[in-house]
């Protein structure tokens, strides 16, 4: 069984190998263009699979959100200010309520007059503080007190659901094609959407977030990989950070929509119509045409080039045949499989990739949660600043990818973010300025924004069109892994206060040091031309050879 693996253009290949002149040009972009107005055109349609995905995936820092809450109000002390209640009756929480003597009025209360029993008796009803946010799941199944757990359990079986979704789906789009795990997740995720309206328990809503986490992390990335697979050279780094660009956006989206739409209900809903709306681009994206010459269809392939290379205006070589037929695998395409991730060269790369990405994730989420949970004032006006943070991040990676490669970018990233949070730490025990604590938790959130827009590109180009998709869905294990720890990661202030901030630095430091451990795609494009031969061609800077 042959494996298609990567190798780095110091180490040579044996001539037996070489399956095409290394001049060679890879096929689809010496007729269509490395990017022209077709690229152009497709890339900002699929960038725009990003914005429902985000918004399902960011919807409960709104509909989760936790919020003063109290014992309800009896009916005949309807007329008693809540704070009076609150004072009198549940004086440590609002778990358990002060039993109520006989005939208590609520001028009794007021007047400091009413008997005060030493007897608590159980909660069953709650009201919720709605002043910054109207109704949502913890309020409507009362997921308070010895409930409280089950808020984060729909959380972990979300992304339970993405770290599943990342290998599956990316399996699936590496076998069946990139158009058809995009359109076809996309259309069970508008489905998904609409059907969390009408749950009515919190165990079927459950069930909803857990395959919602698994068809919105397949359709980023079956987008992220068709994007990038459309394009070639330089064009490669550009298109593949600017399918990030909507996730800012859509968290101000999320923001402002939720403003006009306080009760999580009536969110969902305008959230959810406008992914209803991508569906028509079925009749208008086309497929990888790199996967389909690498899965050996090259007539199909062939329509694609030619409809792009008219549209970007280009002239149709008499000897397309002949230059895909060149192209073609001499050998039956190998099915792509999780195994392949764990044979050769790809082994120490998958390993590698497996715990920067948990490392990148808990520094990336575990920020942003810390900043949240800062005294900032309303969250509306938070989860903005935050937003707006992301996005020169999301503009800055890309001439830093260009000009200095991957991996040391990535690393001096990881560093900064590890840094600002230890700053962090030692500024608020010297100093008792909050101001000078968020601006060193805003140079670590543009440093680690930075790097969650590279490590994609990087992990993407790591990877043989093969199995690409599988590769980068499956670092999303290990990121899901890190997003099921971050609610329990807040739980170490129990031993030292400092000790979360700590935590995620020292993850931040020793992932970017992991990074160094793998190779630099920029200087392997540099020193080798593309192999004609390969299914890659052209798409990424590496080689895709075969070994036996």
């Amino acid at each position: 069984m042959s494996l298609f693996k990567i190798i780095p253009s110091q180490k040579h290949k044996e001539k037996s190998q070489a399956a095409a002149p290394e001049d060679e040009a890879d096929v689809v972009s010496s007729v269509i263009g490395d990017y022209g107005r077709w690229q152009l055109l497709m890339t900002f349609l699929l960038a725009m699979f990003s914005f429902p995905c985000t918004f399902h995936i960011y919807l409960p820092t709104f509909t989760v959100k936790s919020t003063k809450f109290w014992c309800r109000l009896p009916d005949n002390l309807a007329g008693l200010p809540i704070q009076d209640w609150i004072n009198y009756s549940q004086p440590v929480d609002a778990c358990y309520v002060r039993v109520l003597p006989d005939g208590i009025t609520a001028e009794s209360i007021l007047n400091h007059t009413a008997p005060i029993l030493d007897s608590f008796q159980k909660c069953q009803q709650w009201d919720f503080d709605r002043s910054e946010i109207g109704d949502t799941i913890i309020s409507e199944w009362n997921l308070v007190c010895d409930r409280s757990g089950l808020t984060n359990l729909a959380e972990v079986v979300f992304l339970i659901g993405v770290g599943f979704g990342g290998v599956i789906g990316g399996w699936i789009s590496d076998k069946f094609g990139r158009k058809r795990i995009l359109m076809g997740m996309l259309c069970l995720q508008c489905t998904l959407a609409i059907l969390s309206l009408f749950v009515r328990s919190y165990v079927h809503y459950i069930i909803v977030r857990l395959i919602m986490g698994f068809v919105s992390v397949s359709v980023v990335y079956a987008a992220f990989v068709l994007s990038v697979e459309l394009v070639s050279g330089k064009w490669v780094t550009i298109a593949g950070v600017c399918n990030f660009f909507p996730l800012p956006l859509a968290y101000i989206i999320v923001s402002l929509l939720s403003l006009l739409l306080p009760n999580w209900r009536d969110l969902q809903l305008a959230l959810s119509l406008p992914g209803c709306l991508l569906l028509i681009l079925w009749f208008v994206l086309p497929e990888s045409p790199r996967w389909l010459i690498g899965r050996g269809r090259t007539q199909e392939a062939k329509e694609i080039i030619v409809k792009a290379a008219k549209f970007n205006r280009r002239e149709i070589p008499e000897e397309l045949d002949k230059m895909l037929m060149m192209s073609k695998p001499e050998t039956e395409a190998e099915q792509p499989s999780v195994l392949m991730l764990f044979k050769g060269v790809l082994l120490m790369r998958t390993f590698c990739l497996f715990l920067a990405w948990f490392s990148m994730t808990i520094a990336y989420y575990g920020l942003l949660l810390n900043i949240g949970n800062l005294n900032l004032g309303n969250l509306h006006v938070t989860s903005i600043i935050l937003a707006v943070v992301e996005i020169p991040a999301i503009a800055v990676s890309i001439p830093i990818l260009l000009k200095a490669g991957r991996k040391i970018p990535i690393f001096i990233s990881m560093l900064v973010c590890g840094l600002a949070c230890v700053a962090s730490e030692l500024f608020s025990m010297s100093f008792d300025d909050d101001w000078i604590l968020i601006a060193c938790l805003m140079v670590g959130k543009f440093a680690i924004g930075s790097t969650n827009m590279m490590m994609p590109i990087f992990t993407a180009e790591l990877y043989p069109t093969l199995i690409r998709n599988l590769g980068v869905g499956a670092s999303q294990v290990s990121a899901g892994l890190a997003l099921i720890c971050i609610p329990y990661l807040w739980e170490l202030t129990a031993l030292n206060e400092h000790l979360p901030m700590v935590t995620i630095a020292a993850l931040s430091a020793v992932g970017g040091g992991i990074v160094l451990l793998l190779p630099n795609t920029t200087s392997i494009n540099d020193s080798k031309k593309p192999n004609n031969s390969s299914p890659c061609n052209g798409a990424f800077t590496i080689s895709d050879d075969k070994v036996h």
